[in-house]
C-alpha cells in the first residue's frame, strides 16, 4: 500500500513538474527545482523499468516453458508443481495469529513519518517449520529462503499507539521499533492446505534441518523445531492474553503422517539466477501478469525517460 501510495505521489509530481515547466509566468526557482528533480528522476526511473521489462519478459519465459510436473515425476532442476501446503507441525504468525508452515512479518517505523512522509528502519522477520507441497503422487520438501513471494496478505494495516494489538506491539519492540508512532505493518504466510504453485530448483539437499540440529549457522538459515514451535506458539497466546496454565492448540498436524525431514533432494532457489517462486495464483495467471508487466516496461521506460530528458533540457536552458 505504501509503495503503491509513493508510486502515485511521484507520478503526480512528475506531471505537475511537466506543467509547471511549459507554463509561462511561474517562479524560477520553483521550475528550476522541479524540472531538475523530476526530470533526473524521471531519466533513471525509466532506464531502470526498461531493463526490469526485459527481465520480466525473461522471467515469463522461464516460466512459460517448463512445464508442470508431477510430483512423483519431478526430475533434478528447474521444476514447475501445484500441490497443497503440509507438514509435520506448524508455527503461529505474529501478526495474523493464524497456523502456517512459513511466514514473513514486516514493519517500519513511522516516527518521521508526519516530516518526511518516509517509513524508516525496516524490520524482516521469517521463520519456517518443515514445509511440503504434496499432490496425489507425492509430496516435495520446500526450502522457502530467497523464494520471491506472490501471495496475498494475511495481516496488512498502518496502526499508530492506541490502535496496536498487544502481538504487534510485542513483534515491534522485539525489533527496536517504537510502539507510539504511526507504524506500517504487514505479514504473509502459507498455511495449511494452501493451494501453492512453487517454480524452482529440485537439488540436492545441502544439510537443511531443524535449529537444534544444526548448530551455530545463522536461525533464518533452518528450520524451527517441533519444541521450538511449541514454545513459540505458547509465547504467543500468552502475548493474546492466555495464561500459560491453560491449554492451547498443539502445533502438530500431520495426522500420524510419516514426514522425512531429511530427503535426499529439497526444491529450493537456484545456483544461476533461476526464477524462486512461491505463489497461491494459478500458472496461468502468473504468466499474463507478467508479460502484462514487462510490456509496460519495455515501451513505458523509454517513453518516461525520453520525457524526463525534455525536463533536463528544460533546466539546462536548451529549450
Amino acid at each position: 500500500m505504501l509503495r503503491t501510495l509513493s508510486k502515485r505521489l511521484w507520478q503526480v509530481g512528475w506531471f505537475a513538474a511537466w506543467v509547471v515547466a511549459t507554463r509561462s509566468g511561474q517562479s524560477p526557482a520553483i521550475v528550476s527545482g522541479l524540472t531538475f528533480l523530476f526530470g533526473c528522476t524521471g531519466v533513471v526511473a525509466g532506464i531502470y523499468l526498461f531493463f526490469r521489462g526485459f527481465e520480466l519478459l525473461r522471467r515469463r519465459r522461464w516460466i512459460e516453458d517448463t512445464p508442470v510436473s508431477k510430483i512423483s515425476a519431478a526430475a533434478m532442476g528447474q521444476v514447475k508443481v501445484l500441490g497443497k501446503a503440509t507438514g509435520p507441525y506448524t508455527l503461529l504468525s505474529p501478526l495474523a495469529n493464524v497456523d502456517c508452515y512459513y511466514y514473513q512479518a514486516v514493519a517500519w517505523d513511522g516516527r518521521s513519518a508526519q516530516d518526511d512522509q518516509t517509513f524508516e528502519a525496516r524490520a524482516t522477520e521469517t521463520l519456517f517449520a518443515p514445509f511440503f507441497v504434496e499432490d496425489e503422487t507425492g509430496r516435495l520438501m520446500v526450502d522457502p529462503r530467497g523464494a520471491q513471494l506472490d501471495l496475498p496478505y494475511e495481516y496488512d494495516e498502518a496502526v499508530s499507539g492506541d490502535s496496536m494489538s498487544p502481538c504487534t506491539r510485542r513483534f515491534l519492540r522485539r525489533h527496536g521499533l517504537a510502539t507510539a508512532g504511526d507504524t506500517k505493518v504487514s505479514e504473509y504466510a502459507i498455511k495449511p492446505g494452501d493451494s501453492v504453485f512453487v517454480f524452482g530448483t529440485l537439488d540436492e539437499n545441502r544439510g537443511l534441518g531443524s535449529m537444534a540440529e544444526v548448530k551455530g549457522r545463522n536461525p533464518g538459515g533452518t528450520y524451527v523445531s517441533r519444541e521450538a514451535a511449541d514454545l513459540q506458539r505458547l509465547e504467543l497466546f500468552e502475548a493474546i492474553g492466555i495464561p500459560r496454565k491453560s491449554e492451547f492448540p498443539p502445533a502438530t498436524l500431520g495426522d500420524g503422517i510419516a514426514f522425512d525431514l531429511h530427503p535426499r533432494a529439497v526444491l529450493r532457489v537456484g545456483d544461476n539466477r533461476q526464477p524462486f517462486i512461491l505463489s497461491r495464483q494459478q500458472p496461468q495467471s502468473l504468466i499474463d501478469g507478467l508479460a502484462r508487466k514487462s510490456v509496460i516496461d519495455i515501451w513505458g521506460g523509454p517513453a518516461l525517460a525520453l520525457f524526463s530528458v525534455g525536463l533536463v533540457m528544460k533546466w539546462l536552458g536548451v529549450w
